[in-house]
């Protein structure tokens, strides 16, 4: 492995870190042992790779955090700002209306306050999970990373992943396929949306230049499936979370990721009528 291959999986190394510790403490320091270099090195490498300080990277993604929460649950300015490790709401505030351009309280009044939104969501016809899985265990994946808009980014994902499984020989008939989507596109820019085109990692088989790991948080999720076409699961899941999730007094699990598992990909092209995404909602 050369040393570009090196700089950029101990970065996405320390990327999929901050995403699962965001409501701790994140020092250059710590950060830096994670990737196993010197702040002063980190902190150079890091900005080069993701094209941001790691600074304004911690921060981007606590602001988004609690952008979903005000957007999505009742919990107060308050608690989503101590959870963005903000000391008071009133730093919270300012910061939040640096980055969205509104205060929590205006951000959140806006989404309440959508009289259209409402008219339809009453339009909406309901859909119901295949099953509820109460256990479903811990997934090893290997995975490719883009940014941007989520239809061209995962298109470009899925393209290098398959170059992996083609340099890897891997059988496709044994593999699973999974879609992460990181980001809210309603709160984060475009540019800045994360996706992660995965497979369930082969034994034996490490990932190797842009190709990472991570594990895929078990436990309870509602799982939905959708027949046809891609263009399809935007639908999906408004009905999912405007429609579902509010009538079945379940509570979204906001500390794991909404993810998707692919079959029957290779009619992508030829027949979408016969693809089959299963949409996997993590719950409380």
């Amino acid at each position: 492995m050369d040393q570009a291959e090196e700089y950029a999986r101990r970065v996405l190394k320390v990327m999929i870190y901050i995403e699962e510790n965001l409501d701790e403490e994140l020092t250059l320091e710590k950060l830096a042992k994670v990737a196993c270099y010197s702040p002063f090195h980190f902190h150079r490498i890091f900005q080069a790779i993701a094209g941001e300080t790691v600074h304004d990277y911690v921060k981007r993604l606590r602001m988004q955090a609690a952008a979903a929460k005000l957007r999505y649950t009742e919990r107060s300015v308050t608690e989503i700002a101590l959870d963005a490790s903000f000391e008071t709401p009133s730093a919270f505030t300012k910061a939040f209306k640096q980055f969205i351009g509104s205060s929590p309280k205006s951000y959140r009044s806006l989404y309440a306050a959508l009289d259209i939104m409402t008219q339809k969501i009453k339009e909406l016809l309901m859909i119901k999970p295949e099953i509820i899985e109460k256990s479903l265990p811990d997934m090893p994946l290997l995975f490719i990373r883009r940014c941007g808009n989520y239809t061209q980014s995962f298109s470009s994902a899925w393209q290098a992943m398959n170059g992996f499984i083609n340099v890897n020989r891997l059988d496709r008939l044994k593999l699973r396929y999974f879609g992460i989507s990181h980001d809210d596109p309603q709160v984060t820019s475009e540019d800045k949306l994360r996706c992660d085109a995965a497979i369930l990692a082969p034994i034996g088989v490490t990932g190797k230049g842009e190709v990472g790991s991570q594990v895929l948080k078990g436990g309870k999720y509602a799982i939905f499936t959708h027949n046809g076409p891609y263009e399809g699961l935007e639908d999906a899941f408004n009905r999912i979370f405007l429609k579902w999730l509010p009538e079945s007094r379940e509570n979204f699990d906001e500390t794991r990721s909404v993810f998707c598992e692919y079959f029957n990909m290779e009619y992508v092209k030829t027949d979408p009528e016969k693809l089959i995404t299963k949409l996997y909602i993590p719950l409380n």
